[in-house]
């Protein structure tokens, strides 16, 4: 685990230096002192580098959502988990760099390889989290879409708060915070928006 870390630590400070692009697999492996056939015992590309903390907030999420207590509506258990978890990622907890979580959250929505294996990942592990929404809301998910559709109000309550997040009046404010905002609209509904 040891060699992981430090695979990730020095992939993350290249692409600082360099740019992610620049950035090589030997480059990464040369810092670190082992050989590329070491990096992909870790890792299957570059992108899965930089996806690392993605895949650990994830199994956070899903962790901290089993956790909630059985009886709250499942929108505010999806809403504390979540935010939970993404503040303690961009406070450095969970094993998580928050320097990097944020430039991991950057590189997501702006280059189209790392998006794209990304979403790719995320489909794969959607059906954990659909998993444990249905046996809450009591359901199959088969025949029952409830937990499908809740699973994705968590991928665009996550896409809708870093778009807000990046824009300049929302400077100085955690993620997680806009984040929460979002949200707080899906838990209280958005009826009384006016058209």
């Amino acid at each position: 685990m040891e060699l992981r870390a430090a695979l990730v630590e020095a992939a993350y400070a290249l692409f600082e230096e360099k740019g992610f692009d620049e950035t090589r697999i030997d480059d990464i492996t040369n810092d670190v002192d082992v050989s590329a056939r070491t990096f992909f015992r870790y890792f299957s590309s570059k992108e899965d580098v930089v996806l690392d903390y993605y895949a650990v907030e994830h199994e956070e999420i899903v962790a901290a959502l089993k956790e909630r207590p059985i009886d709250e509506p499942i929108i505010t258990a999806l809403r504390r988990a979540t935010v939970t978890v993404t503040k303690g990622c961009e406070e450095g907890f969970y094993g998580v760099d928050g320097d990097r979580f944020r430039t991991l959250r950057a590189l997501i929505r702006t280059h189209p390889l790392i998006r794209a294996r990304s979403l790719e990942q995320a489909h794969s592990r959607k059906g954990e989290l659909v998993s444990v929404i249905a046996e809450r809301l009591g359901v199959d998910p088969r025949t029952d879409i409830k937990a499908s559709v809740l699973a994705e109000v968590l991928e665009f309550a996550a896409s809708a708060a870093y778009d807000i997040w990046r824009q300049p009046q929302a400077q100085g404010v955690s993620y997680y915070e806009v984040l929460d905002d979002v949200f707080g609209l899906l838990e209280g509904g958005i009826n009384f928006i006016k058209t």
